[in-house]
């Protein structure tokens, strides 16, 4: 086997719970997300012996912790659990008003200009 090295940055890529893009941010559970989702959080978490999960963030990023089973991979969590991303509010002035269409262009035979 030949020993690649790793490039620079490229040895840790998070990414969003919600979207699966890469995480540009962290929201206020200390969860990295896309900046899309920097508002959202994430709701209670189960554990695989139905315990309650509290979300915890240490020294390689965040982890849940369980009263019975200890502390749980987010990744591991996020397999068992399903994740649902927000609602997102659609703003009307946001939304493009529909152009009207143009007037017809005619354009004659002998302008220099249109003709190939």
């Amino acid at each position: 086997m030949v020993y690649i090295p790793k490039r620079y940055g490229q040895s840790r890529i998070d990414y969003c719970p919600f979207c699966e893009k890469q995480a540009l941010v962290k929201n206020a559970q200390g969860v990295p997300v896309c900046s899309a989702h920097k508002n959202a959080t994430i709701g209670e978490m189960k554990c695989i012996c139905g315990g309650n999960l509290e979300i915890k963030e240490g020294k390689f990023g965040a982890f849940f912790l369980c009263d019975k089973c200890g502390p749980i991979n987010m990744k591991k969590v996020l397999e068992i659990n399903e994740v649902e991303a927000p609602e997102q509010k659609r703003d009307v002035a946001s939304t493009k008003p529909k152009k009207e269409p143009q007037d017809e262009l005619v354009v004659r035979g002998d302008d220099p200009y249109w003709c190939r």
